[in-house]
Parts: structure tokens; sequence; C-alpha cells
């Protein structure tokens, strides 16, 4: 367990000095209600996104466990991205030694390697290095210990089942996922020790009732379909014909980890060779791969299958979850491969367990080809952990390989922009409404590079393509900045922010925009208020000059 401990810090010690990246800033540095423990509550009664001031947190999932770890990491480190990275290593370290402890149970001698792998296979960069993803690592964390629980310890004992039902409800708020140990506690019971079935049945049921009871009747989070990314458009029998590649593409990228691109949108339209049928053979190859060596070693060697069926069942169920049966909010992601390269570790190390073999000159060879390929992913990872640095070389680098991608070309866009190359920006948010033209957030970036052209009439137009399409925040402070500073309006200004403080009260930079209107209307005390409001929610330096003055009944300076 030290050799996975040292050889985790040495593979991902170059991605804690990497910075927030992706939805990272929407999550983490926007989303203020993370930035203080205080609002515990909050986080079980909504999802993980900032936003911009209706005074929840929105998203179609329920994980509350990971905005719950961001706050106390918020709350004593602050906005510092080393001590989120550190964490989220600690973990992927963490659940790399549980997986060690689970194999050694089925095969003792090969257990260190496939758990090694684990650690430190490239496709597994995005769940440890994206601090957005922090609920991969969560919720392996808590099913790996639930798992470990049911095969050590006597699940008929009431205070035993009652610590199993509460991991499990820890990895189901980690993330839906979950579910998965769910299946796999039932079934290493069923198969392993039937006697304890009922108890796990009993806690399953425990963890499923608290579970509904603070998604559906708490947070009141229902099942909705993302509705933006292309395959989430498509009938099922459209998704089926993307089924094949999408489950070819993990398998590949487990024992090809090279082209590592994020947040990939493709979809198969039509049953080309390329990208149905021969997705389809390949996969078809492998299943018939996996009878073979199943009845093979039963033939052969009179092997106890059941190990090898369980983790079958393991891969299975991971990668069935993701192969769009259920429609996600991407085509495929390389951290969701997180729980499923478990399970085909585990058939791969109970397969080799069988057929070692003695000799010492095919050992040697072994042990060379071993250090070869843990070389390789080493290094491949490490190279990959670079890639995370920052968004500008995150998606500068990704978007070479996964092209025609509405939010990656958007945030790309975001970047380019940050960077001062405006006309490259330009062409990426034009790209991405193109490719997108239902989204929200696109046309807002399009709507500032217009409006820093000087085209307000233009720039109003795209803001409000982006109020209408999702009531973006951003979009409503954009607007209500061109009436009151582009358009010298004070009176559409105060008209339109009333409007979106209806929606969004907990705005302040709406407040803050109330109150410089009021005040340019002659209406001092609604000034006073409006600017009092927006220091209660941000006290930056902004609303402070604001609020004292008013408070002090001193002239203000409006640039």
């Amino acid at each position: 367990m030290l050799f996975l401990i040292i050889i985790g810090v040495v593979v991902y010690f170059n991605s804690l000095f990497n910075g927030f990246v992706w939805d990272d800033e929407e999550q983490v540095l926007n989303n203020v209600l993370v930035h203080s423990i205080t609002n515990l509550p909050a986080f079980f009664s909504g999802s993980t996104f900032n936003t911009g001031g209706s005074g929840g947190m929105g998203g179609l999932y329920y994980k509350p466990l990971m905005p719950v770890s961001f706050s106390l990491l918020y709350s004593i480190f602050g906005p510092n991205p080393f001590f989120f990275h550190l964490f989220q290593v600690s973990l992927h370290i963490a659940n790399a030694i549980l997986v060690f402890l689970l194999f050694r149970h089925f095969f003792k001698g090969l257990a260190f390697f496939p758990a090694l792998i684990f650690l430190i296979h490239p496709i597994n960069v995005e769940a440890v290095v994206y601090s957005a993803a922090l609920q991969d690592t969560l919720f392996l964390l808590f099913g790996m210990l639930a798992l470990l629980f049911t095969v050590n310890q006597n699940l008929g004992n009431l205070k035993n089942a009652c610590i199993l039902a509460f991991l499990l409800t820890l990895s189901l708020l980690s993330k839906e996922t979950g579910v998965v140990f769910i299946i796999l506690t039932i079934l290493y019971a069923a198969i392993f020790k039937k006697r304890e079935v009922i108890a796990s049945v009993i806690a399953v049921l425990t963890t499923a009732s608290i579970y509904s009871l603070l998604r559906f009747g708490l947070a009141g989070i229902f099942f909705n379909k993302h509705g933006l990314s292309p395959i989430t458009i498509l009938s099922f029998p459209e998704r089926l014909q993307s089924i094949p590649k999408v489950i070819y593409f993990y398998l590949k990228t487990t024992v090809f980890p090279y082209d590592l691109a994020i947040s990939q949108h493709w979809v198969v339209k039509t049953t080309t060779f390329n990208d149905f049928y021969l997705p389809l053979i390949l996969i078809t190859l492998v299943g018939l791969i996996f009878l073979f060596v199943f009845f093979f070693l039963r033939h052969k060697h009179s092997w106890n299958s059941a190990p090898y069926l369980f983790f079958l069942a393991w891969f299975i169920l991971g990668i069935g979850i993701h192969a769009q049966i259920v429609p996600l909010d991407m085509t495929v992601a390389d951290r969701w491969f997180y729980a499923p390269i478990v399970g085909l570790l585990g058939m791969a190390g109970i397969v080799l367990n069988e057929l070692r073999v003695k000799s010492a000159e095919f050992r040697i060879v072994g042990l060379i080809l071993i250090t070869l390929l843990i070389t390789g992913l080493s290094a491949r990872t490490m190279v990959r952990n670079t890639n995370w640095k920052d968004g500008l070389t995150l998606y500068g680098h990704d978007i070479q390989i996964t092209r025609d991608n509405f939010d990656l070309e958007n945030n790309f866009g975001v970047e380019l922009y940050r960077a001062g190359r405006f006309d490259e920006a330009e062409a990426h948010f034009q790209k991405s409404t193109v490719l997108a033209p239902q989204w929200w957030t696109n046309w807002n970036n399009l709507g500032a590079i217009v409006e820093r052209k000087g085209d307000y009439q233009k720039a109003k137009g795209y803001y409000q393509k982006a109020v209408d399409n999702g009531s973006y925040y951003l979009a409503y402070e954009n607007l209500a900045n061109i009436h009151l500073f582009r358009d010298n309006n004070p009176q559409k200004a105060k008209e339109f922010t009333e409007d979106s403080l209806q929606k969004l009260p907990l705005n302040p930079k709406l407040w803050l925009i109330l109150a410089l209107s009021e005040y340019q209307l002659g209406n001092t005390q609604k000034a006073l208020e409006a600017s009092r409001q927006a220091y209660s929610l941000s006290q930056t330096e902004q609303t402070f000059y604001v609020y004292s003055h008013l408070s002090q009944d001193l002239p203000l300076e409006i640039k």
C-alpha cells in the first residue's frame, strides 16, 4: 500500500499546481453558496451549479456531498486550487488502496498490479484532476467501503446492516452512479454470502428510502433530460446507433489512451461501417473473448467462476449506465469509466491469477512487460495532467481532437477573450451558436464581444437570446449594464432590474445596478436600500463604495 501512495504522489504531483477549469468556475469559484459552510442546508435542497442569485443551486443531478466538500475546502483554504487538487488526488490514492484490498480478497498474489493500473491509468485523469468531477472519486470511495464492508462483516448484525446502509447512502449522495454499488452489494451477498441477502436488501431499501426522501421530497429534483447535447435530442431508437461506438470508445481508450479529450458530443446518425458496424464487430469479439475465457478456464482448471462473473457484472453495470440507454449530458467522458475499469481489471486479475506460470524465464519477461506498461501509462498520465493546467491549455489541446463541439468552442472562446485574442474568440462563439442555437451561454459571450466593439444594439439582441433560452444570470446583468451605462437610460435600467430581481433576488450585481439607476433618477432612499442589499450579498470594493457614499449622503462618481 505504501508503494501505491508513493507512485500516486509521483504520477499526480504535477497536477497539484493546475488551476480551476471548465465547470470549476460555476461550481466553486462563482458559486457563492459553497463559499460558506453555513449554507449546508442549501446543498441538500438543490443541485450543484451557481444560479446567479436565484436563491439556490441549479442543475439536473443530485449529488449534495460534492458541494459539501467544496464548501469545507473553500471555508478552510479559500479559492486556492492546490488544496482542491490535493484533496482529490488523495481520494484517488485512497480508492486505489481500496481496490487493492478488494482484489486481494479474490486473488492475493496479483492484486497489486491491477490496483496500480487503476491508480495510474490516463483514462482516470479527468476524474482525479478536474475539481468538478469530485463526485466520481467520492462515490467510488464510499461504494468501495460499502462493498469491502459487505465482504468482511456479518450483515446479519443490525448494527452492520445500518453501517452498510449509511455507506451506500453516502455513495448515492455523491453521485447517482452509486446505484452500481447498491446492485453489487446485493449481488455479492447473493453469490458469496447467501444467508445475508435479506440483510443486504434491507440495507439497500433503507438507502433508497433516505435518498428518495432527500432528492424528491426535499430538493424536488426529478429525472429531467439535459436537452443541449446532441445525444439527448435523439430518440431511443436513434441513440441505439451510437451505443456500439460508445462502448468501443471506452475499450479502445483503456487499451490505447492516446487521444484524450473532454466534452465529447459526437453521435452516430447513419450506420456506416466505421461508425457502427466496425465498433459493433469489435465489441462483439470482446464479448466472445470474455465468454471463451470463462468456459476455457472453467473446463480446464475447474476454477470457481463466481468471482469472474461478479467482476463481469460490475463491468457491464458500470458501462451500461453510461452507454446512452438513458441519455446523458454528453456522449462519452473519461471520468465515466472510473468505476467500470475496476470491474475490467478485476476480471483480468482473476484470469492472470489462474494462468500464472512457474517458469522463471516467463516471469522475468512478464515483469519486464509490466514495468514497460506501468512506465508508459504513468508517463501518459503525467502528460495529460499538464493539459489540465488552465482553460486555455486544456481547450486548445482538446479542440484539436473533438471538433464541432458546442461547449468546447464556447469555452475556448472564453479563454481566448481573457487572453485578449478577441477576433479568434468571436469566431468560436459564433460557431458555438451555430452548433447549439438553443443554448444561452454562447449567446451571452457573443454579446460581450459585439458590445466591446460598440455595437450595443446587436449585443442587446444576443443577451436577450441568452435570457430567452435559459434565463442566464450573466445575460441579465449585461443587459441591465447596457441600459444604464451604454444607453444612459436609468428608467429602463430600473424597470429591467426590478423585473430581473423577481427571478434572481440574491444577485448583487443587479441590486447594485438598481441602486445606481435609482440614484440617477433622484430616488436616494430607494438607492440606499438597494445598495445595502447589494453590499449584504457581496462585500466588494464596488458595493462598499456605493453603499458607504449613499449612507453618508455623499455624491457618487458613476462610470
